[in-house]
């Protein structure tokens, strides 16, 4: 409990340093756009350089395959996956019939290092050299890191928790992660593990894959917003998107007294009518309310209700559907630079 308590206090309080995904590819080329387009779910066509968005990859089926932040530079894509290895070989395989494209799984020479935290950008501005609020959110830019022997990087200004984020992408042997971490240790933040990370993201719904979305089409799964559904192109999984039925369930975030976990996989009840089951279960820090995701029939997918569930030892439980954010990120209420 300690170590959650500390941890998720890094991202809510100060900085939380974490290393993001599990793929990290670059593409290059003149034809770089097709792949992009055949794959992300995101439409591609527009993208300016120099910005970083969300988007989402389909499976075949329709289905959620992968979360990735695509970061876009003038003769460079970058795509980091959330939890697939693979993606790689995916993005290859799109690129097979065009000559004008490079795939390069860079994840052994280029690092991935993202920065959460009301201070965050006490580290962002340690990297640019202009006004760090004139970084945007999902803006790109080009930073020297320090003592690095002239190496440079790439800092964007992207997050998963509600509060200021930044990603920076640099050479391993730059080791930015350790550049990171020793700033943010000055800053009374450091390192944030797992357990912590699904916690503070939960509380704003930012997208956990694939844990929470297995057997999940993108509506069932409250997704909608990283899918550009005015596509008039086809790309990974549009078909059966497009025939996809109208949900008949879907994902809502619970709240339940401290010390009262649901169970996950337990039922839930309205009265004595199951309408859904617990899904997803966070850790809690010392003293917090508990935050679950339940899977719920419609109507019953809606903030305001008061359910009944179980915990694992078999003892009721009472859960309420809540709206997005759980807590209200620090960040919102103080100003970069102040």
């Amino acid at each position: 409990m300690a170590g959650i308590t500390q941890h998720y206090d890094h991202i809510r309080t100060t900085v939380g340093v974490y290393t993001p995904g599990a793929g990290l590819v670059a593409v290059s080329g003149l034809e770089r756009g097709v792949v992009l387009g055949r794959v992300l779910a995101k439409d591609s066509e527009y993208v300016e350089p120099d910005t970083a968005r969300d988007t989402l990859i389909l499976d075949e089926q329709g289905g959620i395959w992968d979360a990735v932040i695509h970061i876009e530079l003038d003769d460079t894509s970058w795509l980091i996956s959330q939890s697939r290895t693979d993606l790689a070989e995916l993005l290859r395989e799109a690129a097979a019939d065009l000559d004008d494209v490079q795939v390069i799984d860079a994840t052994g020479e280029q690092a991935a290092v993202a920065f959460e935290g009301p201070k965050a950008w006490k580290i962002a501005e340690n990297l640019v050299d202009f006004e760090v609020s004139s970084l945007v959110l999902h803006g790109v830019t080009a930073v020297d890191l320090p003592g690095a022997d002239g190496e440079s990087g790439i800092l964007t200004r992207i997050g998963t928790t509600g509060e200021y984020g930044y990603l920076l992408l640099a050479p391993v042997g730059a080791d930015p992660l350790g550049t990171v971490l020793t700033q943010a240790q000055a800053l009374a933040g450091g390192a944030v593990d797992e357990p912590a990370l699904s916690r503070a993201r939960a509380e704003v719904r930012h997208p956990q894959v694939a844990g929470q979305t297995i057997g999940l089409t993108v509506r069932e799964a409250n997704l909608e917003w990283l899918v550009s559904w005015n596509r008039e192109d086809e790309f990974r999984g549009s078909a059966a998107l497009a025939e996809a039925p109208a949900p008949e369930r879907g994902l809502i975030t619970l709240t339940a007294p401290a010390g009262s976990a649901p169970a996950v996989g337990s039922a839930i009840l309205a009265g004595d009518r199951q309408v859904g089951e617990v899904r997803a279960v966070f850790p809690s820090a010392e003293g917090a309310i508990e935050l679950a995701l339940g899977l719920l029939a419609k109507p019953f997918d809606v903030p305001g209700l008061a359910l009944l569930g179980t915990d694992e030892a078999g003892t009721p439980v009472t859960l309420t559907t809540v709206s997005s954010p759980v807590v209200v990120p620090q960040s919102w209420t103080e100003r970069i630079g102040a």
